[in-house]
């Protein structure tokens, strides 16, 4: 698919959290197949920009559009997805159900047997989540992320809970690509 608008556009946004001022006029453009990092310590406004271009928040100041519309359509478009660090996963659900319960929320889908295999989650699919390792969580999340076939994907702190050779045989690159674009947010970049 060829896209006549970038799939992110912020334009001096501005967030403050009290008197506390965390992202100062942020220009960011992404346009589609590009990959971008977002790299910073801690506190450095990474989560902040990422719930921003999600719509879960809005900036105090600037402008933001996801493919030439608000972060809220496009997310709800299917257009957007993303990897969180931690949280939103049912314990007593397996891997599949997980994934199955997920699709059956959208409307644009991919098949779950393909989207398990492309998290490397195929051996793990009567798996109950609360007996997933930390990276096995992180690919059931990626997993998740995956089922719309998004045209944006953020990706934050994507191998968190994984070991080294959990972070070499995600495969987060062979999942990206083509018109797609993604945006990889790390405190140190899959360290």
């Amino acid at each position: 698919m060829v896209y006549s608008s970038p799939a992110v556009v912020m334009r001096d946004v501005v967030q403050k959290f009290g008197s506390t001022t965390v992202l100062h006029g942020l220009d960011l453009t992404v346009n589609p197949g590009e990959i971008v990092a977002l790299l910073g310590p801690n506190g450095a406004g990474k989560s902040t920009a990422v719930d921003i271009i999600l719509g879960l928040t809005k900036p105090y100041a600037g402008s933001v559009e996801v493919f030439g519309t608000t972060p809220q359509r496009a997310v709800k478009a299917g257009r957007v997805a993303a990897v969180q660090q931690d949280g939103g996963l049912l314990p007593d659900l397996t891997v599949k159900e997980t994934v199955q319960y997920m699709a059956s929320l959208y409307g644009k889908l991919k098949n779950v047997s393909a989207v398990l295999a492309q998290a490397g989650l195929e051996g793990n699919a009567k798996t109950l989540v609360q007996k997933c390792s930390g990276g096995q969580k992180q690919r059931l999340r990626f997993a998740i992320a995956l089922l719309t076939d998004p045209d944006f994907l953020i990706l934050d702190e994507p191998t968190a809970g994984m070991d080294v050779q959990g972070r070499r045989d995600l495969g987060v690159g062979d999942s990206v690509g083509g018109s797609s674009a993604c945006c990889f947010v790390c405190d140190s970049l899959f360290g």
